[in-house]
């Protein structure tokens, strides 16, 4: 393997666990800040353990290189990672290539120093990069003894080498710039197209708002002031259409703050409630529907409202999951599981496949033509708040299961 060969692999190495970092990174829609350090944590290593790999006989282009990833660390403000790489090249240094440790040591010493010194006068990365460069090929020539030069050859290497070492050091920091500036443009577009989606959604909110507003001004419409059977009647109901569309308002608006009033409740009266509202939806579709609801009073601390609405939201997606060509079925179970309610509803729809379950309860996710995304996610929030949980037990075209937990609260069972 001749010089040009060996700088080439080293340039090659170096960028590969770097590039397929950022491939990854770019590619992979739910990364989190805390899996992407680790990801580029390794990538270091990873170019570290590569250079060291190579078999060559031109051990000081080995001894230059490995410095390349403790300047990447230093550049990406990776503080723990640059001190654990000084660490591990200063071993290297010392068992592999025989240098004193004294020269080690004032060696990793001067880039800390360095290092801090350009950050605190905010000098430039170029700028850095070139001291760096300077210095490292200074200690390399004295480490590996080459100010002994008798002829023009060793002379001309060492000038290869240096400019060599000087471009790609440079050119490596350009090509991580740039792809820093992708991934940074790929998360914009990303930003982009979820605030797409939140304007698609508040189109659908606003389509959603404006039934219960129709039905208010039909109601005003026809209201007759002075009859009062007219106001004994319509008044409520006007009532109602409009704290659901102050409900619908608050929760879109504050999908992570929702306010729950907590309050010792019946929950088996609740669970009756819906077995009622169930029927008359079921029976509107033609779908059967069993239940087997305690009548024993269970008593729980919870807002009566805001777990209706949890219930006959999963309640209406079992419905919708049924198609019209097959015999729905619907169940409504709950039971005392030691110290929780578990609810179960159940149906015979559908279902989900895996990639359509992982989503479920994820803000603006629907299958639904006019749904809004909202609703799941809601419920899971709400129930949060309960210290409760929903979990979906579902496979594609054999129907699903909500499973509802609730604790039971010591002092009011």
């Amino acid at each position: 393997m001749n010089i040009l060969e060996t700088l080439f692999l080293n340039f090659i190495f170096i960028l590969f666990p770097l590039f397929c970092y950022y491939i990854y990174f770019i590619n992979e829609q739910n990364i989190g800040r805390k899996t992407s350090d680790i990801l580029f944590d390794v990538a270091l290593f990873s170019t570290l353990y590569l250079i060291l790999k190579i078999d060559t006989e031109y051990i000081y282009i080995k001894a230059m290189f490995m410095l390349i990833p403790l300047l990447v660390a230093h550049l990406s403000r990776k503080k723990s990672i640059y001190i654990s790489l000084s660490l591990l090249i200063g071993l290297y240094y010392f068992c592999i290539f025989n240098v004193n440790i004294y020269l080690i040591a004032l060696e990793m010493i001067i880039y800390f120093l360095l290092f801090y010194l350009l950050k605190k006068n905010n000098i430039s990365n170029s700028t850095k990069i070139t001291f760096f460069v300077i210095i490292k090929i200074t200690f390399v020539l004295y480490e590996f003894n080459y100010f002994k030069i008798d002829n023009f050859k060793s002379l001309k290497e060492i000038i290869l080498v240096s400019f060599a070492y000087y471009a790609i050091t440079q050119i490596l920091c350009y090509l991580i710039k740039k792809s820093e500036k992708i991934v940074s443009l790929h998360l914009t577009i990303k930003e982009l197209e979820r605030e797409k989606q939140l304007r698609n959604s508040l189109f659908k909110i606003t389509h959603e708002i404006k039934n219960p507003l129709a039905v208010c001004k039909g109601y005003f419409d026809m209201c007759d002031y002075n009859n009062k059977d007219h106001v004994t009647r319509y008044i409520p109901i006007i009532r109602q259409e409009v704290e659901r569309t102050i409900t619908l308002i608050n929760d879109f608006m504050n999908l992570t703050k929702l306010d729950v009033d907590k309050k010792k409740m019946d929950i088996s009266l609740l669970l009756n409630d819906i077995s009622e509202i169930t029927i008359m939806l079921s029976n509107e579709k033609k779908i059967d529907f069993k239940y087997d609801v305690s009548e024993e009073e269970i008593y729980i601390e919870g807002d009566y409202d805001r777990l209706k609405q949890v219930l006959i939201n999963i309640v209406k997606n079992s419905i919708e999951s049924i198609p019209t060509t097959r015999k729905g079925l619907i169940r409504l179970d709950s039971k005392i599981n030691q110290n929780n309610l578990v609810i179960t509803i159940s149906d015979n729809g559908v279902g989900m496949d895996k990639q359509t379950k992982s989503k479920v309860g994820e803000a603006f996710f629907t299958t639904k033509k006019n749904g809004t995304g909202l609703g799941i996610k809601l419920s899971k929030e709400i129930l949060e708040a309960h210290e409760g949980e929903l979990h979906y037990r579902s496979s594609s075209k054999t129907g699903t299961k909500a499973i509802i937990t609730i604790p039971l609260k010591k002092s009011l069972s």
